[in-house]
């Protein structure tokens, strides 16, 4: 099956094939140069990303977390290196929303939320806290145009270090995070992609290159 990226054609889940294997590492890259990066298959979500193929993979306890991400329930942690590098959650919700922070959580960094409207068949934004001055803020359209090689949308946070939300659906996330030791978080971010997505060589190429060049930053 292939999947597109027409405005939320992606917003059919994926099927849960509960008999396949969890999740899968490979450096292939349906031929041509990986620049060092590995494939990781997550068969049980939906969903690859590449990563540097020096770093292992490892799942962090935390499953169904309903308070970090308000809106949904984290349902699966990924540990890319040592701790302080890349988190990945995927984050379920049946509401279609995701807050990028707890209630509850430090100043001065204010609430994002996103929720996709069915009206309009389209992803908003809003800020439950208001602006700077907490001042109210009517919830519009969000910004949508940054996209991974799989043509899903990245939408931006304001959490602390670089945090992206990335929507596998209308009721299903991957939010890929800094642990405030990574150079390449973002373009991690980049390669996510629905499984079997048809994806472009030379985006595909062009990421991995860029993602290679961040990691050796962090070396």
């Amino acid at each position: 099956m292939i999947v597109t990226t027409a405005p939320l054609a992606a917003a059919v889940f994926f099927a849960r094939d509960m008999s396949a294997p969890r999740a899968a590492a490979s450096d292939a890259a349906d031929g041509g140069d990986t620049y060092g990066m590995r494939v990781h298959i997550d068969a049980r979500y939906g969903f690859s990303f590449w990563y540097p193929k020096d770093e292992g993979i490892a799942a962090v306890s935390g499953s169904h977390d309903t308070e970090s991400f308000p809106g949904g329930v984290m349902v699966e942690t990924l540990q890319v290196g040592e701790p302080g590098g890349v988190v990945i959650h995927v984050v379920d919700s049946p509401k279609r929303t995701i807050t990028d922070e707890p209630n509850g959580h430090a100043a001065p960094i204010a609430q994002t939320r996103y929720f996709y409207d069915e009206k309009s068949r389209r992803w908003m934004v809003a800020y439950p806290e208001g602006d700077p001055d907490g001042k109210p803020v009517a919830p519009a359209p969000a910004d949508v145009s940054r996209k991974t090689i799989g043509g899903l949308p990245m939408l931006p946070s304001g959490a602390r270090f670089t945090t992206t939300i990335i929507p596998l659906s209308a009721t299903r996330f991957v939010v890929v995070q800094n642990g405030g030791g990574s150079t390449y978080t973002d373009e991690l971010a980049k390669t996510v992609a629905p499984v079997r997505a048809d994806i472009d060589p030379a985006a595909k190429a062009a990421a991995l290159q860029a993602e290679a060049a961040a990691y050796k930053m962090q070396q």
